[in-house]
């Protein structure tokens, strides 16, 4: 299924990129989402959340899906791990008594993605009871200010010196819980959910900001309270912006930091030495997806080029890390680095967003630099296809859709957008 899915431009660098993402994505998904070809071929929460989007824009369908989250819904209990808690990778018996409380969280985040992909109540109805015992798995670590507070087991934010700064408060960990229940609260119906929600994210804001960047972490002292640390990373400030802990209007200098100042570029000069470097994974694929917002797509398109086009070139395959002397041994093919299959359909082809439920397309177009553009995406046995010219701040498309399909376009500032359907 995934040869359905088509993108060509008039970048070369940019169409090895997809086949590269293609390629990763063909590998790492056989009957689930596997977290690499090699290493681990078990099904790995949160990574699937990124897979799972490439898998509807190269199928055309949430199949696979399916499949990997009802592995999770399928055991009366998993006898392995804690009560309430979801495995951090299934199928897998985790006989050391080990998992990461942060990719369960993860877990609630993709369902509602998947509903939205499949229409399937019926998987969401089943999965309540899962939600809501990790839910009550929880709350015994909140502490008196509603934060959760020294998590168990694996803490993990992404491959970087954020793993360093988990305990006890861990402002990155807070963020997610909040997003996991401001999901619940949608998916569920539930008022109470969301207002606890939108309290944890008030109480990060009060806590975490230090008026340049958000801390990742405090810790309780001797004298019982907690104290906020001089840690910095990079990826916390992406978590913050994703969650809505933070946005562009809120906090206007820190995304404007985060925007101009960081990305590939601070590489070469370093201008916040305090500030640990974000990994591919997830911050540099969280910063993309912060980009996106803004409509910053020649960003997006430069970014990924200058990092991931090094992996396509030597291994032909997207990577778990950042290329260094360490990292290019360990797993140089890992699903989740897929993702740029729905980044370059989404903010480069303009395809902003697909409703198989609703039947609407949402068109998004945006000058990224490019002079033509095409692409087909499968939608169940048909497709859209899409191809674009841009000449003097005029883009000419031209649209197909599927039977019974009708689109939105998104306003598109500085630009003249025509569309003729075919």
């Amino acid at each position: 299924d995934v040869h359905r899915g088509t993108f060509s431009s008039d970048n070369a660098e940019l169409d090895r990129l997809f086949e590269t993402a293609r390629e990763t994505h063909r590998q790492s998904s056989l009957d689930i989402f596997m977290d690499t070809p090699s290493r681990e071929r078990a099904g790995w929460l949160c990574d699937s959340y990124f897979s799972a989007r490439v898998a509807f824009d190269l199928a055309g369908h949430a199949k696979m899906e399916k499949n990997f989250i009802e592995n999770f819904l399928l055991p009366e209990r998993f006898e392995d791990i804690d009560e309430g808690m979801l495995p951090m990778c299934y199928p897998s018996d985790h006989r050391d008594h080990n998992y990461i409380p942060n990719w369960a969280m993860w877990f609630v985040i993709e369902l509602e993605e998947y509903l939205a992909r499949s229409g399937d109540r019926e998987t969401i109805d089943r999965a309540r009871k899962r939600v809501y015992d990790l839910i009550g798995y929880f709350e015994p670590y909140l502490n008196e200010d509603g934060l959760l507070e020294k998590l168990d087991k694996w803490v993990f934010i992404e491959w970087s010196a954020a793993n360093d700064y988990v305990q006890d408060v861990n402002y990155p960990s807070n963020m997610l819980y909040a997003g996991m229940l401001d999901v619940a609260a949608r998916l569920y119906d539930d008022e109470a959910l969301a207002g606890q929600a939108a309290h944890v994210r008030e109480t990060i804001r009060g806590q975490a900001y230090d008026g340049r960047f958000f801390c990742d972490n405090a810790v309780r002292g001797e004298d019982g309270e907690l104290h906020r640390t001089g840690n910095h990373t990079e990826v916390c400030q992406y978590y913050a912006f994703f969650f809505g802990v933070a946005t562009p209007e809120s906090h206007p200098e820190l995304w404007a930091r985060l925007r101009d100042e960081f990305g590939p570029a601070r590489k070469q000069d370093n201008a916040y030495p305090d500030v640990a470097f974000a990994n591919a994974f997830i911050g540099n694929y969280l910063r993309l997806e912060l980009l996106s917002r803004e409509r910053l797509s020649r960003q997006i398109l430069d970014e990924s080029i200058a990092e991931y086009l090094v992996m396509a070139d030597m291994t032909g395959t997207l990577w778990e890390n950042l290329p260094s002397a360490v990292h290019s041994l360990a797993s140089c093919n890992h699903g989740f680095a897929a993702h740029i299959v729905h980044v370059l359909y989404r903010d480069v082809l303009g395809v902003y967003e697909v409703s198989p439920t609703e039947k609407r397309v949402t068109l998004r177009f945006t000058d990224c630099g490019l002079g033509r553009c095409q692409g087909s995406i499968p939608v169940g046995d048909e497709s859209i296809d899409v191809e674009w010219t841009l000449r003097n701040d005029t883009l000419d498309c031209r649209l197909s859709l599927p039977e019974g399909y009708a689109y939105d376009l998104l306003p598109a500032p500085g630009l003249t957008v025509d569309i003729t359907e075919r």
